[in-house]
């Protein structure tokens, strides 16, 4: 004799569940037996595709919900007559579920099936199931909280995973953005804006702030070249809210490329707050890092900050009458000090090898080539020739002195290579009228300068050159005239010939295939071109993908964020 119908095995039956069944099944009703009145079994629930969207997560939570259910329902059909409501096969009630991050079962939602019995034992076994395994990120909606529709049928479907529904709830694309920043999740912000349609709102603001996010990421990374590559993109893509962490570099450090760059950097985008710091170091880099020195005299200069570089230039030079520092001379090229000018001759009257070359370096740009450049020109020391040249170079075609002109084109046939080189790359800007044939020298550093004065049949054979610098530049300098060639010196074997041939490519497979090219500098400028080609609207989506799939700090990360600041709008 049963006292009660226990319709619900397995769940916490509150008093109006009991008081439901028994009402329903009466108080000394015995199982039914009869096998013409017992419904059939029902048949174990689909198996969910495994390769659905979340199939792995909604079998778990299906482990944890179907076997109640299916006992559930079991029971219903063994004890309650086969005409009783709880056995119609029509019932079903859709249950909305959101679980945190932690798995906790936070909201619970039930769409009648129209029997209130029914329903009832819905939530009864959701009340017992109150945590699942923690989702997978993936699979959560931008509240943090993963959403599934989750079927309770009375036919064969029951609660099973098969018939299970992940549902994505979508706050404003910036906003989410802006809070997995916060929380350091850069590829899952990527991710959220790749899957937001395009033309939404704010998502080409919400891309901006991924790509410079990749930037600062990179900018705090271990790896040097993702370092120095970040600060470098700062600068190209005017990235201003990155200046104070660039500004960080400026201070000494054995990174001296690092250093470097950020000083370039710096000018670039203007950063009045480093004035100071790089006129501090200026001193210091004047007597042991020659290029960081002349890198920071221009930069001050480019920041409106002439006279603290010419205060350090003068100092230096002043602190050894007789035998001056040659780097502030060079520096001097750049700050020319009308207190400085009057003894450049005597220094290159009295100074050895080194010292000359210094002062030839000292002449500025555009201004009368002083008689001792002509002095340099016949200077038994190479480098001290080679340093004249460039000095007459400087002072422009319109200022090229006749006799200068002469003796550079005897130069030209200079046994130094180096002087050779330079002759002939300074005769293409000062005496264009006049053609020079060195395209067949045996350096290859003349053959490269002869580039700019090149007959088209002389670059076009340079173009098979053995020197791969050399083929860059007959590259460089056909790319608008002979685009045919250009597929061929994509595929050179050398990165510099391969990189000279982007900029006159307009093959998107052929960028395609460049962008990942081995040689980091040349899949930058590939990514680069191909994304400009494109247009930022068709590279948005293809690009922060491969944001979220990057290693993180890397300079690849770099390069994507990049290329996507640079496209055009």
């Amino acid at each position: 004799m049963w006292t009660r119908c226990d319709i619900l095995y397995g769940m916490r039956l509150t008093l109006a569940v009991v008081l439901a069944a028994t009402a329903a099944c009466g108080a000394t009703s015995h199982v039914v037996t009869a096998a013409s009145k017992v419904p059939p079994p029902l048949p174990a629930p689909l198996t969910l595709d495994g390769r659905a969207r979340g199939a792995v997560y909604l079998t778990a939570v299906g482990q944890q919900l179907q076997p109640p259910w299916a006992q559930f329902l079991e029971d219903c059909r063994l004890r309650l007559p086969i005409t009783h409501p709880l056995n119609a096969a029509n019932l079903e009630a859709r249950a909305e579920l959101a679980i945190d991050r932690a798995g906790k079962v936070v909201v619970v939602s039930v769409t009648t099936s129209g029997l209130a019995d029914f329903d009832l034992a819905v939530r009864q076994l959701l009340a017992d199931a109150t945590r699942f395994g923690v989702p997978p990120l993936d699979l959560v909606s931008d509240d943090d909280k993963l959403h599934v529709r989750w079927l309770f049928a009375r036919d064969r479907r029951q609660a099973g995973p098969a018939t299970a529904e992940i549902m994505d709830v979508e706050l404003p694309v910036l906003a989410v953005t802006e809070k997995l920043l916060a929380a350091g999740d850069l590829a899952r912000a990527a991710r959220r804006i790749a899957a937001a349609k395009a033309g939404a709102a704010d998502r080409d603001t919400a891309a901006e702030r991924v790509m410079i996010a990749a930037l600062r990421e990179a900018l705090g990374s271990t790896g040097a070249a993702a370092r120095t590559s970040a600060v470098e993109a700062a600068g190209r893509t005017g990235a201003h809210a990155l200046a104070s962490q660039i500004r960080g570099f400026l201070a000494p450090t054995v990174d001296t490329e690092l250093r470097l760059a950020a000083v370039v950097t710096a000018a670039t985008l203007g950063d009045q707050t480093a004035v100071p710091i790089i006129a501090r170091q200026l001193p210091a880099d004047l007597a042991n890092y020659p290029r960081l020195a002349l890198a920071e005299t221009a930069a001050l200069l480019q920041l409106g900050a002439r006279d603290a570089a010419a205060e350090a230039i003068q100092h230096a030079l002043e602190a050894d009458p007789k035998t001056p520092m040659v780097v502030a001379l060079q520096a001097l090229a750049l700050v020319p000090i009308p207190a400085i000018a009057p003894k450049l001759a005597g220094w290159f009257a009295k100074g050895d090898a080194r010292t000359r070359a210094g002062v030839c370096a000292a002449v500025a740009a555009d201004v009368p080539a002083p008689a001792f450049v002509m002095r340099g020109l016949r200077d038994p020391d190479a480098t001290v020739r080679a340093t004249c040249v460039d000095a007459a170079g400087r002072q422009g075609r319109a200022r090229a002195q006749p006799a200068i002109v002469r003796r550079l084109r005897e130069l030209a046939l200079d046994r130094d290579r180096m002087v050779r080189a330079r002759a002939v790359a300074t005769l293409a800007v000062l005496d264009t009228a006049r053609g020079l044939r060195a395209a067949t020298d045996p350096s290859p550093e003349v053959r490269a300068a002869a580039i700019a004065s090149a007959t088209e049949a002389e670059l076009r054979t340079m173009l098979a050159d053995p020197d791969p610098d050399v083929r860059a530049a007959a590259v460089a300098a056909l790319v608008d005239r002979a685009p045919e060639l250009l597929a061929r010196a994509a595929s050179d074997v050398a990165p510099q010939v391969r990189r000279a041939a982007i900029t006159g490519l307009s093959d998107e497979e052929a960028l395609t295939r460049l962008a990942a090219d081995v040689a980091p500098e040349v899949a930058t400028d590939a990514l680069v071109a191909l994304a400009q080609h494109r247009g930022r609207a068709a590279m948005t989506t293809p690009l922060l993908v491969q944001l979220a799939s990057a290693p993180t700090g890397s300079a690849e990360r770099v390069r994507i964020a990049l290329a996507w600041l640079l496209a055009r709008p």
